[in-house]
């Protein structure tokens, strides 16, 4: 099961979450029909999503990520929330781009296009908080961590990952997020840099067998002894039902209504979170139309 943890450094200056979401991404994968290209894109955007949900303080909360980005693959929202259910949509989830070129691996830069990555957390306030920040780098775990800086004036590391197999399946997904906290000093600052630039890849790392506290306590945060606080695991969930799309259906004009009650017309409505599909029929209609009578 896959599985996220939070914590702190022995001395308090340092925060950290890890994830292995491997499941998450190969669910994503599976429901959304994503090409392999975007199995990485939106597997990142998964990632990137369950760790900022971490950090919720209510079971309530919700915190929502869109990469709004002119490239071919299309854009991208996924929602989370602190109980490690997290849900994603994509405008164009089939669409395979050709490898770079000089690379020869996947052009992620190019499926993304030039745009803006947003933030919005729901904190049950009047108003939700909105950050926005252009996609200076296009790799999302770079455009998240100058989203940390600019809005939110956190400095912050972030590593997104998705290790795609030979057959073009996911075989491994996982990240991290290091953030400093107020009055850090310099020597941990020093020592992380230098953890980061000697560290692996991530998924590689998961692949041969090493476990997101490992990684956390041998590699990332080597010689600052990791105070684990938190271990809980997360989902690909959707909370989508026949009553939530009840409200749609009720957007319709009232002559719509009656005509579906008329021919006997089942209406139907799809989930784009996870492709669920709800038929209103006859009776379903016309309960609706009664209870916008009694409304007005």
């Amino acid at each position: 099961m896959d599985r996220l943890i939070r914590g702190i450094s022995e001395n308090k200056q340092v925060r950290y979450f890890a994830v292995d979401a491997t499941d998450v991404v190969k669910k994503a994968a599976e429901i959304h029909k994503l090409s392999v290209t975007n199995a990485v894109l939106m597997g990142r955007m998964l990632i990137a999503t369950l760790l900022m949900s971490a950090d919720l303080k209510s079971e309530k909360n919700v915190i929502t990520l869109k990469l709004d980005g002119d490239g071919p693959n299309g854009k991208i929202i996924v929602t989370g929330r602190k109980n490690g259910h997290v849900k994603s949509y994509m405008s164009n989830p089939k669409n395979e781009i050709p490898l770079n070129s000089k690379t020869k691996t996947i052009d992620i830069k190019a499926a993304i296009g030039d745009g803006t990555l947003t933030v919005i957390k729901d904190l049950g306030l009047k108003n939700p908080y909105v950050g926005q920040v252009e996609l200076k780098y296009k790799t999302v775990a770079e455009d998240l961590t100058y989203y940390f800086v600019k809005s939110e004036q956190i400095p912050s590391s972030v590593g997104l990952g998705v290790l795609i197999d030979t057959d073009g399946s996911v075989k491994k997904a996982g990240g991290f997020l290091i953030q400093l906290l107020p009055n850090t000093d310099e020597e941990v600052i020093a020592k992380i840099e230098e953890n980061l630039a000697k560290f692996p890849n991530f998924t590689d790392m998961l692949d041969i067998g090493y476990t997101i506290d490992k990684l956390t306590e041998n590699f990332i945060l080597k010689d600052l002894n990791p105070q684990l606080k938190l271990s809980s695991e997360v989902y690909y969930k959707c909370d989508c039902s026949k009553k939530k799309f009840l409200n749609g259906i009720k957007l319709l004009p009232k002559n719509e209504l009656e005509k579906a009650i008329e021919d006997s017309e089942t209406l139907k409505a799809e989930c784009h979170f996870c492709n669920a599909e709800y038929e209103y029929d006859k009776n379903d209609v016309q309960k609706i139309l009664s209870e916008m009578k009694h409304e007005i």
